[in-house]
């Protein structure tokens, strides 16, 4: 680094004061590039320190410096970080590297271009993620004529510039900090300790800002998802498992396997490609299977066995139960006008055959958490009874049934969950995954319909549908265009019906005759003004495809 002695004396004209500049090792966690490592006195420049392309060595090197320089005249090194989650301290961080940066701007406006260019080099205009956020803010709270629609960045970007005349109170812009991560947590961006890191290049890694607390009792943090090992669980010969085994459970959920599917930009007219990622899961089983609900509270359509399979009217028959009245009518006609008649004007009830294969889909967003007016279950309580016992009788008369439910968080996390799938036996292990999917996040319904789609279309059996059961409209927190999702719905149906799989939702909505009719067509879809009506809609909907 041959211009190492240049840089000292850089540091020692803006400082006042000698600053030592150590270069060698590395900084930073294997697998993540390093930043500066900034103490009173020193100032680490690590060997692997990495330079972005289209910035020179030196020009890094020379912001690293003053950036240094700024922290050691305005900022108080070591603050306690007890009590602050790391996402806290990140934000916190990143606000002090901006407002050290201003103050030191407002002595040396030349050295604007210092920061500018590495923070432009930096930046990832169309993340969501919080490292993607931090690095459109920190570009945002330095250049003015940087503009980024995103809300919360516009927020943040908002509130420090109306406090811009306060510079000198740090403790300020601490609490400007500490609401702003109140909107992060509303919107539950992810944060990943082990994965972040100061996304400008030049700047320190924040070390000199705060003394944690170091404790040999801490645990490791846990990974994200675990999967527990367990022995699977085996059904007797009578289709029951054991109380035994139902209670050997998992308590985590487990990824099965992860799929990438296009997402539909009605605004550009545009499908983009692998936008989407679709992760198969089993849900956290309990250590006993969930009760159904106490018959005071189950709908009186739950109590008893709905009745899915009343058998098929064969028409045009030479006796039967029934006329046929349009083969009466046929044959009148043609009697009338003296031409042959056909005299097969009656119908009777034959036995029906199981040939549909039917995938009913819930919606296990955070809404169907919310208690009905009606009763006191909740949504989701209702519609997995509702499945339950539609596929227990759809069991019984041979048919092939499968109950999957999806939330999102994201379009990086769309959770699809394989409660009951085709073939499976309902027994004691089956009631319980149903009772434990969890009702989180968001309705990122294009997506599930997608993979759903994808699943069913392995049936053998020639008709195929999917019945949504929902409480509301699309939606996810990287979304903030209202139809965006509806769009997408509707994109992905019309993608299902192409492909033979006609698709049929019904929505416990009093207000979704403005969504439902654009994402179901006018034909497939029932909204359902009286929730404890919905097990009896349900079968009958199954009915209608079977006959």
């Amino acid at each position: 680094m041959s211009a190492l002695p240049s840089l000292r004396w850089l540091a020692q004209g803006l400082l006042g004061r000698d600053l030592a500049l150590q270069q060698g090792g590395s900084s930073a966690a294997e697998g993540l590039p390093s930043r500066p490592v900034l103490t009173l006195t020193h100032l680490l420049l690590p060997d692997d320190l990495a330079v972005p392309e289209g910035l020179d060595q030196h020009c890094l090197l020379r912001a690293a410096i003053a950036h240094a320089v700024a922290h050691l005249i305005f900022s108080a090194p070591a603050r306690p970080s007890k009590g602050l989650k790391p996402m806290t301290v990140a934000l916190i961080s990143a606000f002090e590297d901006a407002r050290v940066e201003r103050l030191l701007l407002r002595d040396h406006p030349g050295m604007r271009d210092w920061f500018l260019k590495p923070l432009h080099l930096a930046v990832q205009p169309e993340g969501i993620g919080f490292a993607a956020l931090m690095s459109r803010l920190d570009l945002a709270l330095v250049d003015p004529a940087y503009r980024d629609d995103h809300p919360w960045v516009h927020k943040a970007r908002t509130l420090f510039e109306d406090h811009a005349a306060h510079l000198d109170d740090r403790e300020l812009f601490h609490q400007i900090a500490l609401n702003l991560v109140h909107d992060l947590g509303q919107t539950r961006v992810a944060f990943r300790p082990g994965q972040y890191q100061v996304s400008a290049p030049y700047r320190d890694d924040n070390t000199f800002l705060w003394q944690h607390e170091i404790s040999s009792a801490d645990p490791p943090p846990e990974l994200e998802l675990q999967v527990p090992q367990q022995r699977p669980l085996q059904a007797r010969s009578g289709g029951e498992s054991s109380q035994d085994e139902v209670q050997e459970v998992a308590t985590k959920e487990v990824a099965l396997s992860q799929h990438l599917y296009p997402e539909w930009d009605h605004r550009l007219s545009l499908l983009r490609q692998d936008w989407c990622t679709v992760i198969d899961k089993l849900p956290p089983w309990r250590l006993a299977p969930k009760p159904a609900l106490p018959v005071s509270a189950v709908p009186t359509a739950l109590k008893r066995p709905p009745h899915v399979n009343g058998g098929r009217r064969v028409r045009r028959q030479s006796e039967g139960d029934e006329l046929d009245l349009n083969a009466v009518v046929e044959f009148m006609v043609a009697h009338r006008s003296q031409h042959f008649a056909e005299s097969r004007c009656f119908s009777r009830r034959a036995a029906a055959e199981s040939s549909v294969s039917i995938l009913v889909l819930l919606d296990l967003s955070e809404s169907t958490n919310a208690r009905l007016p009606e009763g006191t279950q909740t949504f989701l309580d209702l519609e997995k009874e509702a499945a339950r016992m539609l596929a227990k009788a759809v069991h019984a008369t041979g048919g092939r049934i499968a109950v999957h439910g999806f939330s999102s968080n994201t379009r990086a996390e769309v959770s699809y969950y394989r409660l009951v799938d085709f073939g499976a036996p309902l027994d004691g292990a089956a009631h319980a995954v149903l009772s434990s999917a969890p009702a989180r996040h968001s309705t990122r319904l294009g997506a599930a319909l997608r993979h759903a789609t994808a699943s069913l279309l392995e049936e053998a059996n020639d008709l195929k549908a999917i019945l949504v059961l929902t409480d509301g409209a699309p939606s996810d927190i990287d979304v903030h265009t209202p139809h965006h999702l509806i769009e997408d719905a509707r994109h992905a149906i019309h993608q299902a019906r192409a492909a033979g799989v006609p698709v049929h939702g019904l929505v416990v909505d009093r207000q979704a005759d403005t969504y439902v009719r654009r994402i179901f067509g006018w034909r497939h879809h029932h909204i359902v003004d009286n929730a404890m009506t919905l097990p009896t809609r349900l079968c009958g909907l199954y009915r209608w495809l079977a006959a």
